[in-house]
């Protein structure tokens, strides 16, 4: 007989070795369930594997089967199947129309139905919509609604009107002779019909379609008129999409944008955002919002899979924002990577949804699902990577979550300390696996925590494998599987006394201490 030791022999699901189709989870090989570290299973002996698998996305009945493997040598022993039922995702009802004015309160968004957090969508197109492809928009728009999205985010103006470029048909003209009318009539469709806000961004392209001054400040105007009686309906406004690169290059252009934010901001009791910041440092963001300009803070941030968190590096990005206040305002998660986004793009709909949770512990309200359809519209945003998977886990986080005191896994007063487990099988306190580089067998890429009194919320993301945690204080607390929302464990410990969690790449944890 042969004795099975790791690395060399594992558990794979035969005909998927990539892990394609049934994805194991947790696992830093989806194709694979690997025996741990130090394992040593001699012949005759027996072995349990403990693991949950992502099936396809197409409902039906399926028949995975499972077989040993040694690695690069062959498939051996007998296989094991089950039939596995995917049922199709529940669907979620239209969205609720929250009434009222949307105001700040400390780091929370909130109107008459009191704090919350705010589910956006990129629909840059939307405006072009309205006026010439009605049910395209309308399909949009129901698909949000259904879905739990609060918002969406649309262009006042984009494209060059006179010359080729990439928003040819889709372009959106201030100089239409029903401009006012187009603008009025989204605003008030998408929320008396779908109870869908909007985030107006006025100027996208402004270096081709409106380059003066004077014509800036009366599309200022016009919006300001328009949204005097429908304040409830917009939750904020935007002055430009990435100024540097839409018309207010340079310094000068700089200057202009702030001005133009604090003018509108002088004007308006609804919320106003500048612009992206043109860089990632925190100058850049001081830059743009220092001195009092606006209200909310929109950040596009940083998109790269490159390091050795991989895909879990952008879903951990908002939480250096708050390091920034209170010198800039509070943030939007505004144009995060997402299906077909630019530089980097984002399918998995575990990791589009773990960075909306993440932001949100983050102490930032708002986050903008920023997909290839929202931008052109020539896609259905309904096909596009996790539309469907934020309802569930939204209804997780508290509404003023974003207003509660932020704890780092690693601060001395946080809920939980976190294990790491090294390359060598070593459990390593107050550490990530990425300190330990691509070779590390467990733990999380962060376990961002939240305080308010006695509760506390955690998120421990980017699992590889399994996370060891104990609690820092005695405390009672649940953990949930934030995809389906289903609790997975509960728990009543001690200071000091661990467990684990495996099963998923992330999760939920909210309690008290006693």
């Amino acid at each position: 007989g042969t004795t099975w030791t790791y690395p060399d022999y594992k558990l794979g699901v035969e005909g998927d070795s990539s892990g394609d189709a049934y994805k194991f989870m947790a696992n830093h090989d989806p194709g694979r369930v690997w025996l741990n570290q130090g394992d040593s299973i001699p012949p005759g002996g027996t072995y349990t594997f403990n693991f949950r698998i992502r099936g396809p996305a197409q409902d039906g009945t399926y028949k995975p089967s499972w077989r040993m493997v040694h690695e690069g040598v062959t498939w051996f022993g007998d296989s094991a199947s089950r039939d596995v039922r995917v049922d199709p995702a529940p669907q979620p009802g239209p969205q609720v129309r929250r009434t009222g004015r949307v105001r700040l309160s400390a780091n929370s968004l909130e109107d008459d139905q009191g704090k919350f957090n705010a589910l956006g969508a990129t629909l840059f197109w939307a405006a072009w919509g309205y006026k010439f492809d009605r049910p395209r928009l309308e399909a949009a728009l129901q698909v949000l609604s259904k879905n739990g999205f609060d918002y969406f985010r649309a262009l006042g103006v984009v494209g060059d009107p006179n010359g080729p470029d990439y928003w040819d048909g889709r372009e959106i003209d201030w100089r239409w002779s029903d401009y006012a009318s187009v603008i009025a009539g989204l605003t008030d469709l998408a929320y008396d019909t779908y109870g869908l806000r909007v985030e107006w961004t006025l100027i996208g392209d402004g270096q081709k379609n409106i380059p003066r001054t004077s014509d800036r400040v009366a599309l200022a105007d016009l919006f300001l008129n328009i949204s005097r009686g429908r304040e409830q309906k917009i939750i904020h406004f935007e002055i430009a999409n990435e100024y540097w690169q839409n018309g207010f290059s340079g310094p000068s252009g700089l200057a202009e944008l702030r001005d133009l934010s604090r003018y509108m901001k002088d004007r308006t009791d609804i919320l106003v955002a500048a612009s992206a910041p043109a860089g990632g440092a925190d100058q850049d963001v001081f830059d743009v919002y220092d001195g009092g300009v606006a209200d909310i803070a929109t950040i596009h941030f940083d998109r790269d899979t490159t390091k050795t968190e991989g895909p879990w590096r952008p879903v951990r990005q908002p939480w250096e924002h708050a390091y920034r206040q209170p010198r800039v305002p509070v943030g939007s998660n505004n144009e995060p990577i997402g299906p077909g986004s630019s530089v980097a793009s984002e399918n998995e709909p575990v990791r589009l949804v773990a960075a909306m949770i993440a932001t949100h512990v983050s102490n930032i309200p708002m986050y903008v699902f920023h997909s290839r359809a929202g931008v052109r519209g020539d896609l259905d945003i309904a096909n596009m990577p996790g539309v469907g998977a934020f309802a569930v886990p939204k209804g997780l986080v508290p509404g003023d979550l974003a207003s509660w005191t932020r704890k780092n896994a690693h601060w001395a007063d946080s809920p939980f300390r976190c294990y790491a487990i090294d390359a060598g099988g070593n459990l390593v306190p107050d550490s990530m696996w990425p300190d330990h580089g691509s070779g590390a067998q467990g733990g999380a890429v962060r376990a961002y925590g939240d305080v308010n009194g006695n509760e506390f919320f955690v998120f421990p993301l980017g699992v590889r494998n399994k996370i060891v945690m104990e609690p820092r204080r005695n405390a009672d607390f649940d953990v949930y599987e934030p995809m389906s929302g289903n609790k997975v464990a509960s728990y009543s410990l001690s200071a000091g006394q661990r467990f684990e969690l495996s099963g998923a790449e992330a999760f939920v944890i909210k309690g008290q201490y006693r």
